[in-house]
């Protein structure tokens, strides 16, 4: 198949491709069967030439001397070939039991066919044989045992040969023309169902990142098209949201990161208005690291926030138990909660174990206990729970905190979002965005539940490695 071509152009050829494939096939059988029946046609008329001669001359031979059959032999010979349609081409022969002819007519005059030997000797049936006379077509010779010696008719095949060129003749001049009106009616055909496809580029060709609101219409055939369109219309939606991601995601950095720019141009324009002792420089320089420090903090966020969105590192993936790792950051955060008044609970698992990067998770759950640890009171409560769920592992870290106000649940995963009352606090509202993009990251998923004034509860669900599957883990321990 020539390249550049269209898919309505290809679509066309192949199926006038299969067509004249299928009509040739079609004509080569239909040509066979014709000829075979004209060819038997030609043979039963040869037949019936010989058996109405016979029967007459039975009757002849039974009713008179020989003298008289010989001479009603040779004339109705004669009459018989004489009448007939000069296109048939009929022969009559009669010869005696050696094989000798004796009367001879039509196209069989002067031609002097031996006989076989096996009908002299009587040893083969009567036979009806194609017999080439010299002319253009060879003729059909039927040889019948008779009174007194045989009789031979035969028939030119020139008719049935005429007829049978004629079909193939028809079939070659209507073949062009078929495969004309196939070539036009697969192009139509193809333009037909095509036509969707075009709707689809065009309208492809309009979206772009500015214009994400359109979508590709679908017609509600539920055929492989519509599947495609409404296939197109999830990933333009799944584009939309990325972008209207990224937007937020640019402004609100944008936000967090000009605050403290802002605030370290402007004390750098005072400090430098005027000369100042070096206690006061040092005081200066101090507070400006402590903001660079922050921003530095911010910047190292989102380039984590960056990475896990990229995915899982092959290299960096391992097998890992859940119980030591969650132990790991428990006991790192056991004093800051001892510190500020807040019990901390920990059952940790065995035989329960994922697939993953282990820096990634715990960076996960150490946000999601630092965050209950920073917005917990004195005497208030955290559980860390690990247990298995069917094919998932279930980590939950549950704290009686002051609990999250039911209009910010919806958002609370969202990059840069932090409650009014949180603004005075340290942050940037990039933790639990980190823990959904690496929960997501290794096939799983987060989840809250939140009372205000009774605590929240975050649940991770992690895929478990194939390897704990099929045992069940063993009952923790208190940490």
């Amino acid at each position: 198949m020539p390249r550049g071509l269209s898919i309505g152009v290809r679509w066309a050829l192949r199926y006038t491709t299969a067509v004249a494939f299928t009509l040739a096939v079609f004509a080569l059988v239909v040509q066979g069967e014709v000829a075979r029946r004209i060819n038997r046609e030609g043979r039963l008329l040869t037949e019936v030439e010989a058996h109405a001669l016979l029967d007459s001359l039975r009757t002849q031979t039974e009713e008179h001397p020989p003298e008289e059959v010989r001479a009603w032999l040779v004339a109705r010979i004669q009459r018989e070939v004489e009448q007939a349609d000069p296109k048939l081409g009929l022969g009559i022969e009669f010869l005696d039991e050696q094989g000798r002819s004796l009367v001879a007519a039509g196209s069989l005059a002067g031609q002097s066919l031996p006989l076989a030997e096996d009908l002299l000797r009587g040893e083969a049936p009567p036979r009806t044989r194609a017999v080439n006379l010299g002319g253009e077509h060879a003729h059909l010779v039927t040889t019948r045992l008779a009174p007194g010696g045989y009789l031979r008719v035969a028939t030119d095949g020139r008719r049935y040969a005429e007829n049978v060129d004629h079909i193939r003749d028809v079939m070659l001049g209507a073949f062009p023309v078929v495969l004309l009106f196939t070539a036009l009616l697969g192009w139509w055909l193809a333009r037909g169902s095509l036509s969707p496809i075009a709707k689809i580029t065009r309208t492809a060709r309009r979206i772009s990142g500015s214009n994400l609101a359109e979508t590709i219409p679908v017609h509600g055939s539920g055929d492989e098209l519509d599947q495609l369109a409404e296939t197109l219309n999830q990933m333009i939606l799944r584009i939309r949201e990325s972008v209207e991601r990224i937007h937020r995601f640019n402004s609100n950095a944008a936000h967090e990161l000009s605050t403290p720019l802002n605030a370290i141009r402007n004390q750098l324009g005072v400090t430098l208005d005027r000369a100042r002792d070096p206690d006061e420089y040092r005081r200066v320089l101090e507070d400006l690291s402590d903001q660079v420090e922050h921003l530095s903090r911010a910047v190292e966020a989102m380039l984590r926030l960056s990475r896990s969105e990229a995915g899982l590192d092959p290299a960096r993936v391992e097998r890992l138990e859940l119980g030591p790792l969650l132990e790991e950051v428990v006991e790192f955060f056991a004093p800051v909660a001892s510190e500020r008044g807040i019990a901390l609970a920990y059952v940790a698992p065995e035989g329960l174990a994922v697939r993953g990067d282990r820096a990634w998770l715990q960076q996960a759950f150490s946000n999601l206990l630092d965050n209950a640890i920073k917005y917990g009171r004195s005497g208030d409560a955290i559980r860390i729970d690990a247990e298995r769920r069917g094919d998932q592992a279930l980590v939950t870290v549950a704290d009686t905190g002051p609990g999250i106000p039911a209009n910010e649940l919806a958002t609370i995963f969202d990059r840069f979002q932090r409650a009014d009352r949180d603004r005075s606090r340290p942050g940037f509202g990039l933790g639990l965005a980190l823990v959904r993009e690496i929960a997501l990251a290794h096939g799983g998923r987060v989840a809250v539940a939140s009372e205000e004034g009774k605590g929240s509860t975050f649940s991770v669900w992690l895929p478990i490695h194939s390897s704990t599957r099929d045992r069940p883990a063993t009952p923790g321990r208190e940490a």
